[in-house]
């Protein structure tokens, strides 16, 4: 619990030596994380019956194993392939050597809240997240996105990829109930040596005095309650983004924690800070560290097509008030519909897709930039000690069963029943 109060660091530099030492004393007193548990195995059916001792899962090199990520024999900076509950895999990054998670804010808020409800008093959201649904929309028309979805099959078994939708539209200009989280220190720490600037859609050094104060929040990650279902049947609110199609999540190593409306991030037990003085050439050191940002928001196809397209936009499709009213299943369509339009959106029939253009500049980077050889490259799969399901992986664009997603196909159609998202939202995207 953080109360603002805390001792104040004179840079940023001595606060995070503090939060490297400290994060590695607490990880050797974690007895939880000193050795991988047995557990057992992810197999459907399994839970609630008898099991023999061959069902207890011991090595942490296996695809199977559900806390891979925590114990792992990867490169730090990977994302491992990890199995959730749902049956799909999450590419989330290596937790190998953290004890914590981190965030960063270039000045102290009380309360810490997330974007979605910082407004005092507003408790509707709709055009907030009809706008991020419209942008879960145009995400599901990237034919990488219905990939994944929709499962590959890399020696023998389809696997399946969590695309974290909703959390992805907070890292392209949405507002959601999430507050974002970073398993990479420095990007935490770009993001509290820094300031938003709206008019620039850029972040820039801090220009201010030296009584400035920064934070570095830390979350204490507790092993067997974050992420997930926990032992008592409630489900975490913390999740992972990590790697996604859209690059930005990726290269932020990031996670999200979903707070309620009226919580604020300094009253959960688990979470604590660092404050620090702000100094304008250490502000200019980590800036240009990430080159002015750049590394950490890459100008993809999503952030073009959204700045282009929707930038004060006051326009939804009708596939997107049909999704409202998924989310929304005590109101009527007509109720989604009239709510929208009293907020002075304007209806109309379309289905939010990227241009014929935008994916020719995509197909071009597969061909040309080794776009999914670069995506690949950052993954890592438990278990795979020959190498041959990650070169199955490299290989999928000379698949002819998959060669549709990475080069033009004018006569695939998408199966959408086949999918997990996109059968969700079938209605919403035919």
């Amino acid at each position: 619990m953080v109360t603002g109060n805390e001792y104040i660091f004179p840079d940023i530099k001595a606060a995070i030596q503090f939060l490297l030492q400290q994060e590695k004393d607490s990880l050797k007193k974690d007895k939880y994380r000193q050795e991988a548990p047995l557990v057992l195995r992810t197999i459907p059916g399994l839970f609630n019956q008898p099991f023999n001792e061959g069902d207890l899962l011991t090595p942490i090199d296996s695809l199977e194993y559900p806390l891979s990520a925590w114990f792992n024999n990867a490169g730090d900076d990977k994302f491992l392939m990890t199995r959730l509950q749902s049956g799909r895999y999450s590419l989330k990054p290596n937790l190998r050597h953290r004890k914590y998670l981190f965030r960063g804010e270039s000045e102290f808020h009380n309360p810490c809240k997330s974007n979605l409800s910082r407004n005092p008093g507003q408790n509707r959201f709709t055009k907030e997240l009809m706008m991020g649904q419209e942008m879960m929309l145009l995400m599901m028309s990237h034919p990488l996105v219905q990939l994944l979805d929709l499962g590959v099959d890399l020696c023998g078994t389809i696997y399946r990829f969590e695309m974290n939708l909703f959390g992805l539209t907070q890292h392209y200009y949405n507002k959601t109930t999430f507050l974002d989280l970073t398993s990479d220190l420095r990007v935490a720490a770009f993001f509290a040596a820094t300031k938003y600037v709206n008019e620039k859609d850029s972040y820039l050094p801090i220009d201010e005095d030296d009584n400035a104060i920064g934070v570095l929040y830390y979350y204490d990650l507790d092993i067997n309650s974050d992420f997930g279902v926990r032992a008592d049947g409630s489900k975490s609110t913390l999740s992972t983004i990590g790697l996604q199609v859209f690059p930005r999540s990726g290269q932020q190593k990031g996670f999200l924690y979903d707070l309620a409306v009226n919580q604020s991030f300094n009253d959960i037990p688990q979470v604590h800070a660092v404050r620090f003085y702000q100094q304008k050439d250490l502000s200019e050191k980590i800036w240009s560290y990430f080159h002015g940002g750049k590394d950490l928001f890459p100008d993809d196809i999503l952030a073009r097509h959204w700045r282009e397209n929707y930038k004060d936009r006051r326009i939804v499709s009708t596939r997107t008030i049909l999704m409202n009213k998924m989310f929304n299943k005590n109101m009527t369509l007509k109720q989604v519909e009239d709510e929208a339009k009293s907020l002075g959106l304007e209806i109309r029939d379309y289905v939010p897709r990227f241009s014929d253009e935008e994916l020719v500049q995509y197909y071009n980077a597969v061909l040309n930039d080794d776009y999914w050889q670069n995506f690949c490259r950052q993954i890592h799969i438990p278990g795979d000690k020959d190498g041959k399901m990650m070169a199955t992986l490299f290989a999928l664009p000379e698949d002819p069963r998959y060669r549709w997603a990475f080069e033009p196909d004018k006569h695939h159609i998408t199966d959408f029943d086949k999918g997990y998202v996109l059968r969700e939202f079938k209605e919403c995207l035919m």
